[in-house]
């Protein structure tokens, strides 16, 4: 069969192709090649925000607007430049990780960290505060979503992970479901437009984490016992129990399979009374507990892949080239070869500072087991390659 250039397909079949590309960055740089694919694809059309989900942060607040929690969507995001590196003046070779957070109500863009969801901010001695979308390759790898106080922008500390199920979950047009981990260890369901939210399993308050997993919502609780959710709210179990003796459990997708990850900390968070506090009612306790939680330090991980032939775990030593990311808000893999000055078989989570409190992006190597701070290890696959962008 002849090779076609894309400059000779028939004109006729752009608007087509157009009508595939579904996220922001992909319509832009598609309008972005000529005048002719302008003219075949509308510009992207930003979806309206979703209306506040029905949750209050405290009995004074309800019905308050500045109380209500919103739904923030980030994108991951990996970046690679595809001009000559002489012509940039830029080391890299190899992509990195980008992610970006849209605001709900204006639909601004900000750039946060990959892992631990930190806003960067523009640096005092910056040169340059732009670049072109046109000298990168772009390729999504993720959605996630945070709630977070309509009237200052920050996170929600009591709702832990949580997963935004589509329509055809629920067999309900235009109508999103969520399913958050909340109040440390509750699993709990909300449709765009319901009245309050609903509790899911109350037999079982010990949930850790959450994935939308073949399209499926599957929870892993501190035991290390999957479970997948159904449409009728139904937790059927999906693994055997891990008996894992780690402190929280982390659910990731790795080629198509399941993994379980263990982590350790130093000293044991006992849950407290405020495990029993209404659903939101005391948000600022739940800070408290949460930085109580953040105190703990890691001192080991250890990863199980579930086999699902045979219904058994199976003890991971080696994860070759994987990367797993534990970040603020979901779990995610990725590939060592895809990135610049980082190894495969290590895990990037979020760490907090024993002195200043204030959390760091940190990496642990399954192979030795040793610790160490990811942006002085690691400082191209997780940090912009702009050297005006800083942390906040």
């Amino acid at each position: 069969m002849d090779t076609v250039k894309w400059s000779d397909l028939p004109k006729e079949l752009w608007p087509i192709i157009g009508k595939f590309l579904h996220s922001r960055i992909d319509v832009l740089r598609f309008r972005s090649v000529c005048s002719l694919w302008r003219s075949s694809r509308p510009p992207f059309q930003r979806p309206l925000p979703p209306p506040p989900l029905p949750l209050t942060f405290s009995p004074s607040g309800a019905g308050d607007p500045e109380n209500q929690a919103l739904l923030f969507q980030s994108t991951t995001y990996r970046m690679e430049s595809i001009i000559d590196k002489k012509r940039s003046g830029s080391s890299r070779s190899k992509p990195w990780l980008m992610k970006l957070e849209q605001d709900p109500n204006s639909g601004r863009m900000r750039l946060v960290h990959p892992v631990t969801g930190f806003l960067f901010r523009y640096s005092p001695n910056a040169t340059s505060k732009e670049f072109s979308l046109l000298e990168f390759r772009v390729v999504e790898l993720r959605k996630s979503y945070v709630l977070k106080f309509g009237k200052n922008n920050v996170t929600v500390k009591s709702v832990q992970r949580l997963v935004v199920m589509p329509c055809d979950f629920l067999d309900i047009d235009d109508v999103y479901g969520v399913f958050m981990v909340y109040n440390e260890g509750k699993l709990g369901f909300v449709r765009f437009g319901d009245e309050k939210l609903t509790r899911v399993d109350e037999q079982n308050a010990h949930y850790d984490d959450i994935i939308v997993y073949k399209g499926q919502c599957y929870v892993v609780d501190k035991w290390g016992t999957i479970s997948w959710v159904n449409s009728a709210l139904q937790v059927i179990q999906f693994s055997p129990p891990l008996c894992g003796f780690g402190g929280r459990k982390y659910l990731v997708e790795c080629r198509d399979d399941l993994y379980v990850v263990d982590q350790f900390f130093e000293k044991v968070i006992q849950q407290s009374n405020i495990v029993g506090t209404p659903f939101l009612d005391n948000e600022l306790l739940w800070w408290h507990y949460h930085k109580m939680r953040s105190d703990a330090e890691s001192i080991d991980f250890k990863v199980y892949k579930l086999d699902q032939e045979w219904g058994k775990w199976v003890d991971v030593k080696d994860m070759g080239d994987d990367i797993f990311i534990l970040s603020n808000d979901g779990s995610f893999s990725v590939s060592a070869k895809e990135f610049a000055g980082v190894k495969g078989n290590c895990i990037f989570f979020t760490e907090s500072a024993l002195t200043t409190g204030r959390l760091f992006p940190c990496v642990f190597n399954l192979e030795d087991g040793l610790f160490g701070n990811a942006s002085l290890r690691c400082p191209q696959m997780v940090h912009p390659p702009s050297s005006w962008l800083s942390p906040d």
